[in-house]
């Protein structure tokens, strides 16, 4: 199954550890990534299938907490992400929000940056690449310098977002995913 998630993000996959008790595989619940000092705080996801804010410890340390997200539905935590995201943006004015994938491509580009990675739905991959035909789920093809990812995001939705080095960290473990990333590194795209 093809992971939106491993194209987007620097990704670490660990094994399900062993459950003595029970006899299966324990699944992780928390997780931290150490940050550099200069990083500012990370969005993560938690328990429950949504995302935070969150602080860095004094020693910038950042915990996330791991969703049940099993590869076929990472469109379902990337819809959520790109709802939390418009939401942040809006409550602290941090311009995340455009309306159409020209224009985030042009909000990098203005500050210095280059958009590499654009996350859309089938449909919008369509016209993104100017293909007539229906695009699968997967790595679609490459709209100048940046990879078309495909996923069930909804049609009016797209994440437009920096190099993986620049946009997060994702640890994958069985059918549980953690994720700490900088919100910046992301526009949301809706048409």
């Amino acid at each position: 199954m093809f992971s939106v998630l491993s194209h987007l993000l620097e990704v670490e996959r660990q094994r399900p550890r062993m459950n003595r008790r029970t006899g299966g595989f324990a699944t992780a619940g928390l997780g931290e990534v150490q940050l550099r000092a200069e990083d500012p705080s990370p969005l993560v996801t938690n328990m429950r299938g949504t995302f935070l804010m969150t602080h860095k410890s004094p020693d910038h340390v950042a915990r996330y907490g791991f969703s049940a997200c099993p590869p076929e539905e990472e469109g379902v935590l990337l819809t959520e992400l790109a709802r939390v995201l418009s939401l942040l943006s809006d409550q602290n004015g941090w311009g995340l929000r455009c309306t159409s994938v020209a224009e985030a491509v042009e909000a990098f580009r203005l500050v210095g940056l280059e958009a590499r990675t654009v996350v859309v739905s089938s449909q919008l991959a369509r016209e993104v690449l100017g293909r007539e035909t229906p695009v699968p789920e997967g790595l679609a093809g490459m709209s100048g310098r940046m990879q078309v990812l495909v996923t069930s995001l909804p049609e009016n939705v797209a994440l437009v977002t920096l190099a993986p080095a620049r946009v997060g960290y994702c640890v994958r473990t069985g059918d549980s995913v953690g994720m700490a990333i900088r919100p910046q590194a992301f526009r949301v795209v809706q048409t």
